[in-house]
């Protein structure tokens, strides 16, 4: 990371000390070994100048308040130019236009320094519109930071250092303005609700989910299709949901279940207005933060104008903050093109999550004017050193970044660098190694174990060494044969995995390592091959809990260790810890969130990257140099041991005979045998996979029994297929997921496997999806209870049964009300003539299937405190820790 002059000013005085940055408001060391390997370089001669003037500049330890009101900074003669050199490194429009306006003006030294220049103007003409795509991307090459360039020079604290910095500061603050000059005039003359609707449309939106609300009617009427602004171009589908909450759970639905061409997964947009209309989003927000769910909600606000507590109004930005990745409000229409822009890729990146933005009403219908947008440039502030003024200035959401070509978009600790491109885009610069940069890009780079408190500090003992790195004796060799070696190895494929299935299978069958996938990765491992094992954990197979315990290596690729796969932390992975102490083995962690290094398990090699690209890195390692054959033999005859040992147990009910009345009178005898959860859902998964449908099909379910039998029971073959609430564990969201995937992959059968207690508290969509004719499949699976809860309180609380009962209606005369159909079953004789007609007959419009079924609980289940290999696989009494809660 780059030294501001201040810092140099400090070590040439003697007092020499660490460079630190703040991390979630507490210093933390800077590492040296993620510093970029190669600058944005000046060379410049200036010209002499006043010493106490340039000591008064760079002397300056706070820059002066800002305000709105500037003196323009005189255009310098062209006898004061300065001649220089410039050698840069990378393909940026700001950087091409600092490069086109050295000479007579632009490398001319400023009468002020740069803690002083926010008044500073760029003489240019505006640039025409052009009404094209403006998509945020990422710069690759590291080298784009344009870092100080008194360090990358060698220059030391002199007077004519602080010249030379004066000079290209200026010239690059010039080049920073004329190309965000240039970003902005794509947009001049239209109101900031007409720029939100036009960045939704760049950035691919087709399907925007919401509720009315006169805050946000500026915006809202964009979407109409009678509005002048479309003539014969494309439009977003508006859809006007039942309430704020189940439109968040459907922009949820889009997002997990599609992917843009980048491999990343789309965001979900939701427009609601304020006051209550944003607070009934708080739970599908928290969700999407919980799950990583890229979504951006857009929702109204009080005038600027309003009074204080106006009809309305809320303090929607502070309530987000903690459940997004970045809240934040309006100030003016100039802001409005970087806010979408910068909301999409803080949304999409890193690890994905929702984004809040508030919208006063009256900055809606503000014209982006070219008044404006001077104002807006000359009023830019400085991104600095100066920890204390960034805190002061923390709701400035554009700066510039002094003696670069950037700018900072974002909160002082939660903020990223971008520049314009020379496409006239916004792309994201690869420029600091804070907690909130290295979360939302990766270093590629291997680290040895550290504890989690210490993977910020800068050790010389620490092992560490690039992805890919195959030198002899180096971190990766190190790794690989690590992986190579193992006698039982095991794989967690995490969230991360899901863009790399076939990586992921190479690697699996290279190695002949069996595989376990975590709740959002079922799929990402076709569970048809001999080397799956299927989803792990509390309500996991037998099979992996017990192989994960005994594996000498853990390979965790895109997962956390959420405590719902380790089970008491103490007793999680013995065998692979006393493997680590005897060089044999140990724990490979692989995630983009640098911050995720030893938060639950101290591995002993930590991978900042991705998954896709461990992936790909260690196949071809393996495939330079193969493992010895045979060596895992034993450990996958001891998964198929398991696997016989241990399957998923389904209850069969003895059928009973009735006595009952056809509809002319005739009484007639009927033998019926009752059903529970686990033997609807084989039902299903049988007659999907049989037909070869199962590939096509995506699932979501709420939160209970049903869900954890979903997803032990289904046979995932395909990356997110299964749309389900893990972390928050959000009941109600089934019927949102299953509408949004079906919004955005119209051509597959997305079905909603609920329990009863999950649909009533949504079941309002049955409107939205009765109006919109949104053909999807709705199949609730009805005890009458929340069996899980229930299940809990017959093992802690002596079968005192609250609050887990449930009246539910007549689900098939609900749908009939909102013009859906729907099918009824209550017996195991009638089940696979009914299930194949809700699967394969209502494919053009949605459907309805109402399953009674029995109070069963879900096995095989840890019980919370113990460990993940002491489970619970038959439904009897027996002794449990009463000290140990469960949730």
């Amino acid at each position: 990371p780059r030294k501001s002059r201040a810092v140099n000013r400090v070590q040439a005085q003697g007092r020499q000390g660490k460079k630190k940055a703040r991390v979630g408001g507490d210093p933390r060391i800077i590492p040296h070994w993620i510093t970029p390997s190669s600058l944005l370089k000046f060379e410049t001669v200036a010209p002499a100048r006043d010493a106490e003037q340039s000591r008064g500049e760079h002397d300056t330890r706070h820059p002066p308040t800002h305000g709105r009101t500037h003196k323009k900074t005189p255009k310098p003669a062209a006898s004061t130019a300065v001649s220089s050199t410039l050698t840069m490194k990378f393909a940026t429009a700001a950087a091409i236009l600092a490069a086109s306006l050295a000479g007579a003006s632009a490398f001319a030294p400023s009468p002020a320094g740069w803690a002083h220049r926010r008044g500073s103007e760029v003489a240019t003409k505006h640039a025409p519109r052009r009404k094209q795509p403006l998509r945020m991307s990422t710069v690759s090459d590291p080298s784009t930071t344009g870092q100080s360039i008194g360090s990358s020079t060698g220059f030391g604290p002199t007077l004519s250092t602080a010249r030379a910095w004066d000079a290209v500061n200026g010239s690059a603050e010039l080049a920073s303005k004329a190309a965000a000059r240039t970003y902005m005039a794509n947009f001049e003359g239209d109101t900031a609700a007409h720029i939100i609707y036009s960045k939704l449309l760049e950035h691919g939106v087709e399907v925007v989910n919401g509720y009315s609300g006169g805050a946000i009617l500026p915006l809202l009427d964009q979407f109409h299709t009678a509005h002048p602004r479309h003539g014969e171009d494309k439009r977003i589908r508006w859809i006007t949901n039942s309430n704020e909450s189940s439109a968040g759970h459907v922009a949820e639905g889009i997002a997990k279940s599609s992917t843009e061409p980048d491999g990343k997964l789309a965001a979900g947009i939701v427009v609601a207005t304020s006051g209550p209309g944003a607070t009934n989003l708080v739970t599908p927000i928290t969700d999407a933060m919980c799950d990583g769910v890229p979504m951006i909600v857009l929702c109204g606000q009080a005038a600027t104008t309003a009074p204080q507590d106006a009809f309305q109004s809320c303090p929607a930005v502070d309530i987000m903050r903690p459940v997004t990745k970045w809240s934040y409000q309006i100030r003016s229409a100039a802001e409005v093109p970087f806010a979408m822009d910068y909301a999409f890729y803080v949304a999409r990146n890193g690890r994905p999550g929702p984004v809040f933005i508030d919208l006063p009403k009256d900055l809606q219908i503000q014209q982006l004017t070219p008044e404006l947008i001077d104002g807006f440039l000359d009023g830019l502030g400085t991104y600095t050193r100066d920890v204390e003024y960034n805190l002061d200035h923390d709701r400035e959401f554009v700066r510039l970044i002094p003696d670069t070509t950037a700018i900072h978009l974002g909160r002082v600790e939660e903020g990223l660098s971008f520049q314009v491109d020379a496409k006239g885009e916004l792309a994201h610069i690869e420029s600091g190694h804070d907690a909130y940069h290295l979360d939302h890009h990766s270093t590629d780079t291997i680290y040895g174990g550290v504890d989690h408190e210490r993977i910020y500090e800068q050790d010389g003992e620490r092992k560490m060494g690039k992805l890919g790195d195959m030198t002899e004796g180096g971190v990766m060799d190190e790794m690989v044969k690590t992986i190579k070696n193992a006698r039982r190895p095991f794989i967690i494929a995490g969230q991360g995995c899901n863009d790399s299935s076939e990586e992921l299978m190479e690697l699996a069958e290279a190695l002949q390592v069996p595989v376990a996938t975590t709740l959002h990765a079922l799929g990402t491992f076709d569970e048809r091959h001999p080397l799956a094992t299927n989803m792990l954990g509390m309500h996991g197979h037998a099979t992996p809990n017990y192989l994960i315990q005994d594996s000498d290596l853990l390979i965790c690729i895109g997962s956390r260790f959420d405590d719902r796969i380790t089970g008491r932390p103490s007793d999680f992975i013995p065998a692979a810890r006393q493997a680590a102490k005897e060089g044999r083995g140990g724990i490979i962690h692989v995630d983009i969130r640098f911050s995720e290094n030893a938060k639950q398990v101290r591995p002993d090699y930590f991978v900042h990257t991705t998954g896709k690209k461990f992936l790909t890195a260690v196949n071809s390692a393996i495939r330079a140099s193969p493992p010895k054959l045979g060596r895992t033999k034993e450990w996958i005859e001891r998964k198929h041991q398991l696997e016989r040992e241990y399957p998923i147990k389904i209850n069969r009910y003895q059928p009973e005979t009735y006595e009952i009345e056809d509809e002319n009178g005739n009484k007639k005898t009927v033998t019926r045998s009752k059903m529970c959860t686990q033997g609807v859902i084989a039902e299903m998964n049988r007659q999907l996979c049989e037909t070869g449908a199962i590939d096509d099909a995506i699932f979501s379910t709420g939160v209970g029994i049903h869900q954890m039998a979903a997803a032990q029971l289904i046979t995932w073959t395909r990356p997110r297929q299964m749309l389900s609430s893990g972390s928050l564990g959000t009941m109600g969201v089934s019927l949102g997921y299953c509408m949004g995937s079906k919004l955005a992959n119209p051509t597959k059968m997305c079905i909603s496997v609920d329990g009863d207690g999950s649909f009533n508290m949504t079941f309002t969509e049955l409107k939205t999806i009765g109006e919109e004719k949104i053909p999807v499949k709705l199949m609730i699976l009805d005890n009458e209870s929340q069996m899980m809860v229930e299940y809990w309180q017959r093992l802690f609380h002596d079968e005192r049964y609250i609050a887990v009962r449930n009246k539910s209606p007549e689900y098939t005369t609900l749908a009939s009300a909102f013009g859906i159909k729907s099918l009824y079953c209550e017996s195991e004789e009638e089940l696979p003539e009914m299930m194949r007609q809700f699967l394969f007959e209502y494919d053009d419009e949605p459907v309805l299937f109402h399953v009674r079924i029995e109070r069963t609980p879900c096995l095989p289940m840890v019980a919370p405190g113990q460990p993940l290999d002491n489970m619970i696989l038959v439904d009897e009494d027996f002794e449990v820790d009463m000290s140990a809660a469960p949730s």
